[in-house]
């Protein structure tokens, strides 16, 4: 472990903590919190990486698609992105509207980070767009909203509380630090709050309560929070690398799914390098159809990303070309192509959900 730290200092005097407050810390501390710095985390020269940066494809997609759902569907002319990171995709989604000579359709970042947030002024600057830093200021700026909000790889960013149920009793998984040697470790401590126990049942009820298992209580709220400020007839598309049902009483997920992303490896322990490394985990996609439920959401059934690109017109992107040059735009483009259909990760890894609220019977 770095030099004493906060963190270090926070769990001395807390002796504990649950891992929801560590991730808090170690993601969005304004000083050690991993997206809160001033360094580069998505990239060749970062952590990893993210869609729009294997190929604009991805991007025109969603554009034309956006396009067409504000049509289709009669709705405000308004796209807000949540977690604009760097601006590849919100950079690409415009260039592909402004090709087309589409102005009627206003964009709207929102993005935590305050050195994101810059990175979006620059790389925007000739666009006329909106950057917000949160949900709350959103809600602000447009108390009525009807149009579409999209989300890539944001929901698996919240912080989340880890459970596992032994001998018929509830404990929770935290952080704790060790004294003698001041590391880091993981320390169960058992559940006493009923109403906590009643919860955890009803979350898991179809779930391997022998496995870890994980649940954002902040990215739920915050999802409940989305769902009731928005107008009928909103859609939403989110996008992340999630499970669903079975999918997770499986013995590779004994330990549940959360994980690091340090220089683009995998670190399988989620206490390494603390406020140096992205933590993430896969998305319980039940726990985000159960809540819109709530909140009058209707979520369509659950697609791979690289199904949902071809349903979407993926193939109409790829081009005839005689060039002889590897690295030609037409070639690059085809590769890319070819990978969200067939690469694992890009087609198979991450899924789209796509949501409307309507009217509650």
């Amino acid at each position: 472990m770095p030099n004493p730290s906060l963190l270090q200092k926070k769990l001395a005097d807390s002796e504990w903590l649950t891992m929801e407050e560590y991730m808090e810390h170690a993601l969005y501390h304004p000083l050690e919190g991993y997206y809160m710095k001033e360094n580069t985390k998505i990239g060749k020269n970062g952590d990893f990486y993210t869609a729009s940066l294997v190929s604009d494809v991805f991007a025109n997609v969603w554009a034309d698609l956006f396009i067409r759902t504000i049509e289709d569907q009669n709705l405000q002319p308004i796209v807000v992105e949540f977690g604009g990171g760097t601006g590849h995709f919100s950079q690409q989604v415009l260039e592909s509207w402004s090709s087309q000579s589409v102005e009627h359709i206003s964009y709207v970042i929102v993005e935590l980070s305050p050195y994101h947030r810059r990175k979006l002024d620059a790389k925007l600057a000739e666009y006329p767009i909106t950057i917000l830093c949160s949900l709350n200021e959103l809600i602000e700026r447009y108390p009525s909203f009807r149009g579409i909000i999209f989300a890539n790889e944001v929901l698996d960013a919240f912080p989340l509380r880890i459970f596992q149920k032994k001998n018929d009793e509830w404990y929770e998984k935290g952080v704790s630090l060790q004294k003698n040697t001041e590391e880091l470790r993981f320390l169960y401590k058992k559940v006493e709050n009923s109403s906590l126990q009643k919860k955890l049942e009803g979350i898991f009820r179809s779930r391997d309560k022998a496995n870890e298992l994980e649940v954002s209580f902040s990215m739920l709220s915050w999802l409940k929070n989305l769902y009731e400020w928005i107008e009928l007839e909103t859609c939403l598309f989110f996008v992340d690398y999630g499970l669903l049902g079975e999918e997770w009483n499986t013995l590779r997920l004994k330990e549940g799914s959360i994980r690091g992303y340090y220089r683009h490896q995998i670190q399988n322990n989620p206490l390494a390098f603390p406020g140096m490394m992205d933590i993430t985990f896969h998305i319980d996609w039940e726990q985000v159809i159960r809540v819109g439920i709530d909140s009058g959401v209707t979520t369509l059934p659950v697609k791979n990303q690289g199904d949902f690109l071809l349903e979407e017109g993926l193939l109409s992107w790829l081009q005839d070309t005689q060039s002889l040059d590897p690295f030609s735009i037409e070639h690059k483009r085809n590769r890319a192509i070819r990978s969200f259909l067939l690469d694992h990760s890009l087609a198979n890894g991450f899924q789209v959900i796509h949501q409307k609220k309507q009217t509650v019977l």
